[in-house]
């Protein structure tokens, strides 16, 4: 059977019809034997299509031998789907044939040229994406709304701007007034974040996406420059921070907010933390933070990072895979008394009072050590696992990070001997180190979130678990990662949920 596969986004009086892609697949079919399959409101940018995919099942059992589609991006716009679905058809050997450009893969001059037009698809498609982003930093760059849910403190409404149309923040005036008490708690009391959410969450307020509150969304509405009264000195410290800004400083008379636009520089950092080339514009709302309040909170939320600890997950090889059963939060290890205990965000937030007995980090690993081992013994020989393969080369990259914390020292201590001229060297000689030490520990972020393929069977992850003890956290904590999607904690169980 032959199948006649069309496929029209939306409706457009430039756009080819439904009907008209039959017609003209019609010319290339001499059988009455056909099906055809049409997919309405469906973009081409993905495969997630009911009439493609009930195409795709009859193509694998084995009722069609051959496909014929108006223009090649009606099938796909992806050269990598285009790829996936042409190795189907060849798989199954289906013939494919676009009416359009002449195609044939029945041909080998077919098959190549199909790969070519396909790479100029994927270009376009490519071309478009860039467009599209190419407006959004415009209509950042004039004010205009970016889009998502007003912030906490503000409610959203219509409005237009230099004759268009678009939102715009108007203060709501009781959580305006929250807003103020957040800050005021953080400068002047202070109180750390996890104290403010769970005083948030004891009121009963809600983030405006009707969340319980949480250290980190407290630290983002600290850190959002869209609340503040933007003078010259929030200007200055945005500028020191990396951001572009699109207004003069003469815009900043300290009334109006500001929008901050860009990409996030690491998955790993929280947002309106680090700015470095993002966008500053200033909004049309008004703020709400005097810039004295707001940069005060924001020289303490910066001390406050420099002391954190940047190791993360040391305590334990199931660092981020355990989770409260109760509220579904994430759990920390706390040390008391020499003894390490895990406790949930959702009861540091003040939300979650499931749990009335004390867990111990060491029962935990205990019971999960036991069930993992059992679940390694069930695994084929040639099971497959993913774990981190730059484990060497973070090591490595660590231990030059050590020698030039090391060299670092040395040099500061000298400092308090030398005379003016050699000081300058030196401060030199220490920039240079310190440049050297933000590309190690980039570096050593990078490759820490690489999960590249590194090929482990199952056999051999059972020959790991009997020499568990000799492992480091790192190995282990991949080996758990590889296999575990998480560890769900209460009071009476602890369930462990696997990847297979």
């Amino acid at each position: 059977m032959i199948a006649i596969y069309t496929r029209q986004s939306v409706d457009k009086k430039d756009s080819i019809s439904i009907e008209s892609q039959i017609g003209f697949c019609m010319k290339e079919i001499s059988s009455e034997n056909y099906k055809i399959y049409t997919d309405k409101g469906y973009s081409g940018s993905n495969i997630n299509r009911p009439a493609f995919e009930e195409m795709i099942r009859d193509i694998k059992i084995g009722i069609i031998e051959k496909v014929v589609v108006y223009k090649l991006d009606r099938i796909s716009r992806s050269l990598l789907d285009f790829a996936h679905i042409i190795e189907c058809f060849n798989k199954y050997k289906v013939e494919f044939i676009s009416q359009t450009e002449k195609f044939d893969t029945s041909t080998s001059m077919g098959r190549a040229m199909l790969s070519i037009v396909m790479v100029f698809a994927q270009l376009e498609r490519e071309t478009i994406q860039q467009r599209v982003k190419d407006n959004y930093y415009q209509r950042g760059k004039t004010g205009l709304y970016l889009g998502g849910v007003a912030p906490f403190g503000y409610n959203k409404v219509q409005t237009f701007l230099n004759g268009k149309k678009t939102y715009m923040f108007e203060m709501d005036e009781e959580k305006s007034e929250i807003v103020k008490q957040i800050y005021s708690m953080y400068a002047e009391e202070p109180k750390s974040l996890g104290v403010i959410a769970r005083h948030l969450n004891t009121k009963k307020l809600k983030t405006n996406k009707e969340h319980n509150w949480t250290a980190a969304t407290v630290a983002r509405l600290i850190r959002n420059p869209v609340f503040v009264k933007a003078n010259a000195d929030v200007y200055l410290y945005l500028k020191k921070k990396g951001a572009v800004i699109n207004n003069d400083i003469s815009d900043f008379i300290g009334e109006n907010g500001c929008y901050v636009y860009g990409e996030r520089q690491s998955i790993t950092t929280s947002k309106f933390t680090d700015l470095t080339n993002n966008f500053v514009t200033i909004a049309p709302h008004k703020g709400i933070i005097t810039p004295e309040l707001w940069l005060e909170c924001q020289y303490i939320a910066d001390e406050n990072k420099h002391l954190k600890n940047s190791g993360r997950g040391k305590n334990s090889w199931l660092s981020g895979l355990i989770k409260c059963g109760y509220c579904g939060y994430a759990v920390t290890v706390v040390k008391s008394r020499g003894l390490l205990y895990i406790n949930c965000g959702g009861r540091k937030n003040g939300f979650c009072y499931g749990r009335k007995k004390v867990i111990y980090l060491k029962e935990i690993e205990q019971i999960v050590e036991t069930k993992l081992l059992e679940k390694m013994k069930s695994l084929k020989p040639d099971y497959i696992v993913r774990t981190n393969s730059h484990l060497k080369e973070i090591n490595d990259l660590k231990i030059q990070l050590a020698k030039v914390d090391e060299d670092i020292s040395k040099l500061v201590d000298s400092l308090l001997t030398l005379n003016e001229t050699a000081e300058s060297y030196i401060n030199e000689r220490i920039n240079e180190l310190d440049n050297k030490k933000k590309l190690l520990q980039n570096k050593i972020n990078k490759l820490s979130m690489d999960n590249s393929p590194n090929n482990i069977k199952g056999e051999d992850l059972s020959e790991y678990l009997k020499n568990w003890d000799n492992y480091d956290l790192e190995q282990k904590k991949n080996v758990a990662k590889a296999l575990i999607t998480k560890v769900v904690i209460t009071d009476e169980e602890i369930e462990l949920v696997f990847k297979i």
